[in-house]
């Protein structure tokens, strides 16, 4: 939301950022920033910043419990992502930096505003809610999440349910870098994972997924639970582990959404969802804060391309965005029961197969692929993240990471 809200106004348009909490704060622990998101971020001007308070990660490595190799795989591995990395950033350390961003801008703010309504007049989109009403606006961009209450007020989604499984996070101190510069996971069987990402500077994020019925139960029980939980999967990584009894834990439910089209347009005036209240998927690839940077970059970009024609930008946006999500959204859907599910039988079939297939070259090319974000297929990537497009994915090699933010000027565009 904070990103598409910079992008626009960037570009010289009249912005208002609304949120529903009054106190605005990050939610969750680390996520895996790849190249695409990298790449938008340096597009933006703030990818340096982001980049030293993350730690680098640039191997993937899942094994079962008994130590038998799934996944083995890093950026190195295909020869166009030579010298690319993941960032893991602490969702706190990416607010903090975009909500300075928003404060040196002339965005205006509204905090405390939980949107249950909206309605096309006379002087544009009017939103209702608490604590009062908008004014009326061009263009809504509905980023609020897989639960996204205008996408249900707008009936936009042909799916919209909750995954089985969720997630439990915790964040650790690794000063002594003990993760190292991997994404780390153990796997029992398809009910059990836990994981080490990491995270910010001198940290580690730990992860546990578990049924979603059981989730309030299990952060209820404390760090201590957890780690008496995660122990006998912890391996090497264990003294990590050890540390978690310090933090707290966060936990988190998905949804898989499906919204063919994310635009509603009346007359010259717009509707468009991103992120999440567009695409709400499994978080087994990790690509979720991608791809919504992805949707906030695309919509910018189609607005700056069609001037005077906002219909014409949304509808140019949508057909951008499609093949890149539909894919991820099909992967996420196929891959998601070899690695959580209660489909047994699935992980045993994975944990024979999975590392011998994955030694072979062209499938680890493969793999680092579908984690750099930018695929629309096995053979395509989405154009502004191809070589030689406008977000090059070896954004290290071009001047785009630089301030931009500076005094507000006058915006003549509404």
């Amino acid at each position: 939301m904070r990103v598409a809200a910079l992008l626009l106004a960037r570009d010289g348009h009249d912005v208002t950022l609304i949120d529903r909490v009054a106190d605005p704060r990050p939610v969750g622990a680390g996520f895996l920033l790849q190249p695409i998101g990298q790449a938008v971020l340096a597009d933006l001007g703030v990818l340096a910043a982001v980049r030293d308070r993350s730690s680098l990660v640039r191997r993937f490595e899942g094994r079962t419990r008994s130590g038998r190799i799934v996944l083995d795989f890093g950026y190195d591995d295909h020869p166009q992502a030579a010298g690319l990395t993941g960032l893991g950033v602490h969702r706190a350390t990416l607010f903090d930096l975009l909500w300075g961003c928003v404060g040196r801008t002339s965005i205006v703010t509204q905090t405390g505003f939980e949107i249950d309504d909206l309605r096309s007049t006379m002087d544009g989109w009017v939103l209702s809610g608490a604590p009062g009403r908008s004014e009326g606006f061009d263009l809504v961009i509905a980023a609020d999440g897989a639960r996204s209450r205008l996408r249900r007020r707008l009936g936009l989604a042909t799916k919209d349910v909750g995954y089985p499984y969720a997630a439990t996070w915790t964040i650790v101190p690794d000063p002594d870098h003990l993760a190292g510069g991997v994404l780390t996971q153990t796997y029992d069987g398809t009910r059990v994972t836990l994981g080490f990402l990491p995270t910010g500077a001198q940290q580690a994020s730990i992860f546990w997924l578990t049924r979603t019925r059981q989730l309030e139960a299990f952060v209820a029980a404390g760090p201590r639970a957890f780690v008496d939980r995660a122990r006998p999967y912890a391996g090497r990584l264990r003294p990590l582990l050890e540390r978690a009894p310090g933090g707290r834990l966060f936990g988190a439910r998905y949804r898989d959404v499906v919204v063919p089209d994310p635009v509603v347009l009346d007359g010259p005036r717009g509707i468009v969802l991103i992120g999440d209240a567009a695409h709400a998927m499994s978080p087994q690839l990790g690509l979720g804060a991608n791809l919504a940077l992805a949707d906030a970059w695309s919509l910018a970009a189609a607005v700056r391309a069609h001037p005077g024609d906002l219909p014409g930008a949304l509808r140019a946006h949508a057909r951008d965005r499609w093949a890149n999500v539909r894919w991820y959204t099909w992967l996420s859907r196929v891959m998601t029961p070899v690695f959580q599910s209660d489909l047994v039988p699935i992980g045993w079939a994975r944990d024979v197969l999975f590392g011998p297939i994955g030694r072979l070259p062209v499938v680890r090319r493969q793999f680092v692929d579908i984690e750099l974000g930018g695929q629309t297929s096995p053979w395509k990537t989405w154009a502004p993240a191809a070589r030689g497009g406008p977000l090059e994915l070896t954004v290290a090699a071009r001047d785009r990471d630089r301030p931009r933010y500076g005094p507000p000027r006058e915006r003549p565009v509404r």
